[in-house]
């Protein structure tokens, strides 16, 4: 059968798929997710959920609001894209409303600093910054050199200054604002910087980058304009053994300098394999003390743990259904995959009793059965 005859077939089927999966197992949708699908689907917490809470509730009730560093360490498989998916979400309800910034990172297979500093900068933008020009605005002169006399780099102060004094003249503020940064960006400085500006230099290496950063996040928080950075780096592995420890190094040492630069006011969380970061601490030893404070996710090692995920998931579907599901339509009952069934994918994966069960591994077959019994009920609909 062709592709086209195959979708001309699904077209004819008549009544909704969905409705025939509800009406028999009280689901709208697999309630398990395959291993290609790694975002868009619940999480269910674990005891490394509270640890995590703990570090964001002393962040946010740290009236200095000190840096916090937390790495989540975990095989592949095991949820590490997962809980920061999660942690995204929730961070972005809780948070963002309040003033702090959520920015997720996937580091480039080729180790470089840049896009990571120009993510933040990105993520802080011409929203914030012409807030914080505002804000700027609104002091006096002399508690703008007071607030100055935390900042380091002048071509920063020149900048700040430049874009207050055109503050209240809203097409200056807009085209100023897009020099800026264009400017923190990287890009050359060019006569239309230096005119209107003030700035001499170009940020062309990681440590001017960086404390161009410091600076701006050091000026915002003391306007009240920023209340603090989650910072969320996940597949830090992708370099694995492939580069060279000597291209590794220039950018954990980059990473170093930009926890160092914001001991205040910065939120990381990075999920790693405990591989990878055994390797990077050796490679960069100064970086290990930066990187002590772990939380490791464990695989399922008990039948007990594997049962308590499918059931989670299970209920989650049956959750979605009850919202989604049509008034007309009569739930059904019947187990998709049942709780024997899970507990024997679950046994037929564990080698040795010492030795876990990915959970990527355990829902991609919940989800191979399950999708079986879907196509069960479907084909059986059409051919009839």
């Amino acid at each position: 059968m062709s592709l086209k005859e195959l979708i001309n077939d699904l077209d004819k089927q008549g009544p909704d798929p969905q409705k025939l999966v509800y009406e028999k197992y009280g689901v709208i949708d697999n309630p398990f997710p395959s291993a290609a699908q790694t975002s868009g689907h619940p999480r269910m917490p674990t005891d490394a959920d509270d640890k995590i809470n703990n570090e964001i509730k002393q962040f946010y009730n740290d009236g200095k609001r000190k840096s916090h560093v937390i790495v989540i360490t975990a095989s592949q498989g095991v949820g590490k894209t997962n809980i920061l998916n999660e942690y995204e979400r929730q961070l972005r309800e809780a948070f963002e409303s309040r003033g702090f910034f959520i920015i997720r990172y996937i580091p480039d297979p080729e180790p470089s600093f840049d896009p990571l500093i120009r993510i933040i900068f990105d993520a802080l933008g011409e929203k914030h910054l012409k807030e914080l020009v505002k804000e700027l605005a609104r002091k006096t002169d002399e508690d703008l050199k007071n607030l100055f006399q935390n900042l380091r780099s002048e071509d920063i102060k020149s900048m700040l200054s430049s874009l207050r004094e055109v503050a209240t003249d809203q097409s200056k503020l807009d085209e100023y604002t897009q020099y800026a940064l264009k400017w923190l960006s990287g890009l050359p400085v060019i006569k239309d910087y230096r005119d209107n500006l003030n700035i001499r230099f170009r940020l062309d290496t990681v440590e001017s980058k960086t404390q161009a950063l410091r600076d701006l996040v050091i000026a915002s928080s003391l306007s009240k304009t920023l209340q603090g950075i989650f910072l969320l780096l996940d597949e830090m592995e992708k370099w694995g053994a492939s580069m060279s420890a000597a291209k590794i190094s220039r950018y954990l040492s980059a990473l170093r300098a930009l926890i160092d630069a914001l001991p205040q006011n910065l939120f990381l969380m990075i999920a790693i394999v405990p591989d990878a970061l055994i390797r990077y601490r050796d490679i960069l030893p100064a970086l290990r003390g930066r990187l002590m404070n772990e939380i490791e996710l464990k695989p399922l090692m008990k039948s007990e743990d594997a049962i308590k995920l499918y059931e989670f998931y299970l209920d989650k579907a049956k959750e979605l259904a009850d919202r989604e599901a049509e008034n007309s339509w009569n739930q059904g009952d019947y187990p998709i995959v049942s709780k024997e069934k899970a507990e024997k994918i679950f046994q037929n994966f564990r080698k040795k009793p010492t030795e876990g069960v990915l959970q990527r591994e355990f829902l991609n077959e919940l989800h191979q059965e399950a999708q079986n019994m879907i196509n069960v009920i479907t084909q059986q609909k059409s051919n009839s």
